[in-house]
């Protein structure tokens, strides 16, 4: 078992006799070509000071030997290694792409009474879904007029769900690029074996924006077999009040390309869901939540602990002790 990280150091241990050695000290009473600076109080301060003492004396020559020792210790960086642990890894690659456009705003979702617009709802129950994800690596795409990687793959669940509740409506702008946040989807998991590819897109719109269309992104997909979960979000009937008070329904949902997101899910082997309430936005991530992993063998880990400020320490009551005895020498 490693004990110190850099042994190295110890080659300094020989240091403070080689400089005794070639740095003769100056006789007591030999002040020829010494400059000096007078303090009017220097005899109360060098009563806690090293100075004058002498190394060849015994109660005073071991601790300052000792002390250097577990200085060289410290410097060595002592540790201590644990038991090797396996580190879980379903070795699959998940890419969450919300839609954060404009059209995000419509509060047609409903938690313990309270009216949440979409993206709220989005980002609590996408929170839940993170967490649950062990040994994945994750990733979160944005889109708007542009679709941007706001995380990129990474196993530090933690910042990606602090990043996710980070998010607001029209950080990426108004309009929505389907087809922009599907191509830089795939693209961020391109590289990376073709059977732990996973894509989940979420958007309450039409694609009326971007660069890419969204038949050339879907060529992409299928070409480079990432497998794409599509989420259709938005009631499908919501009671408001027109300007006289008067009731009425509407399709807040109006706008969603359903056919759009099922032709995705369809051709690249996932699936499309319709989330219309909560509860089913809900079961949706956990139906997703209980895709088969991809067996691959864990990493290895093994904790260490830094010991380094234990010599230190000693080292530290060394130095005290030496100055102590030296005022009884």
């Amino acid at each position: 078992m490693e004990l110190f990280v850099w042994p190295v150091v110890f080659l300094l241990l020989p240091l403070p006799y080689v400089i005794r050695r070639i740095l003769k000290p100056i006789a007591e009473n030999d002040t020829a070509g010494v400059q000096a600076l007078r303090v009017p109080f220097f005899q109360s301060v060098e009563a806690f000071t090293l100075s004058g003492i002498r190394l060849n004396h015994r109660k005073t020559m071991w601790p300052l030997i000792l002390a250097w020792f577990f200085c060289i210790c410290a410097g060595a960086r002592p540790v201590w290694f644990g038991d090797v642990s396996l580190v879980p890894q379903t070795g699959r690659h998940i890419v969450l792409t919300l839609d954060v456009s404009e059209s995000m705003t419509a509060q047609d979702f409903n938690i313990n009474g309270q009216e949440l617009n979409r993206l709220d709802v989005v980002k609590l129950l996408a929170d839940d879904f993170l967490q649950k994800r062990t040994g994945d690596e994750l990733s979160l795409v944005i889109f708007g007029n542009e679709a941007y990687t706001y995380t990129p793959l990474t196993r530090d669940t933690q910042t990606v769900r602090q990043l996710l509740g980070e998010i607001d409506i029209g950080i990426a702008g108004n309009m929505t690029a389907i087809g922009d946040a599907l191509a830089l989807s795939v693209a961020n998991v391109s590289k990376l074996p073709a059977d732990s590819r996973i894509v989940i897109l979420l958007s309450d719109g039409t694609s009326n924006a971007g660069v890419v269309g969204v038949d050339e992104a879907l060529k992409m997909a299928r070409k480079l077999g990432v497998k794409v979960y599509t989420l259709g979000i938005g009631a499908e009937a919501q009671t408001v009040r027109d300007f006289f008070g008067f009731s009425q329904q509407i399709n807040p949902s109006a706008d969603l390309d359903e056919e759009t997101l099922r032709q995705i899910a369809q051709q690249t082997g996932g699936r499309y869901f319709r989330a219309k309430t909560t509860n089913d936005l809900k079961e949706i991530y956990d139906t997703i939540n209980k895709l088969e992993p991809v067996e691959q063998k864990g990493g290895m880990y093994r904790p260490r602990t830094e010991l380094f400020w234990v010599p230190l320490l000693l080292s530290m009551i060394c130095l005290f002790v030496a100055i102590v005895k030296r005022r009884h020498v």
